[in-house]
């Protein structure tokens, strides 16, 4: 028993250091609700996807990633419509110079943001099945392929 409460709280700090938070508030639903271009109107509950013809279950996360204290947002559907065999549909939005939202990945995988930085931003891993994970990178514009596997 003492083990499995030692394991739990290394996750449980491992996952709290996975990804930088943003002071949460009321604004939250706001800032998702402007990134996803009004697609999801909260940081978690149910939307329609057409493609699959189904309400899928997404949640998002309001973070700063970059420490410039102006929020970036994760968000992830759960399924595998859109997920693949990740089951998970990942997407990141950056609010470019200009004032727009961009979105970065949009595509199958789990989101891990790395120690490791590049011009501010920090690495972000995506996992999935298998065993070759990439690592994406900030060139200064977006997120690109940095490694194949990590």
């Amino acid at each position: 028993m003492r083990s499995f409460r030692k394991i739990a709280a290394v996750l449980a700090v491992g996952l709290a250091a996975s990804a930088p938070g943003f002071a949460a508030g009321a604004n939250d639903v706001r800032i998702v609700a402007e990134a996803t271009g009004g697609q999801f109107k909260a940081t978690q509950g149910k939307y329609f996807e057409t493609a699959c013809n189904e309400r899928l279950d997404y949640e998002a996360e309001v973070v700063d990633l970059n420490g410039d204290g102006q929020p970036e947002v994760f968000t992830s559907v759960q399924g595998t419509c859109l997920g693949g065999m990740a089951g998970v549909h990942m997407n990141l939005y950056i609010r470019g110079a200009d004032g727009r939202w961009q979105p970065q990945f949009g595509f199958p995988g789990i989101y891990s943001v790395l120690k490791t930085r590049n011009k501010g931003y920090p690495d972000i891993g995506i996992g999935g099945p298998g065993n070759c994970f990439p690592v994406w990178r900030w060139n200064g514009k977006a997120y690109a392929l940095y490694r194949k596997c990590r």
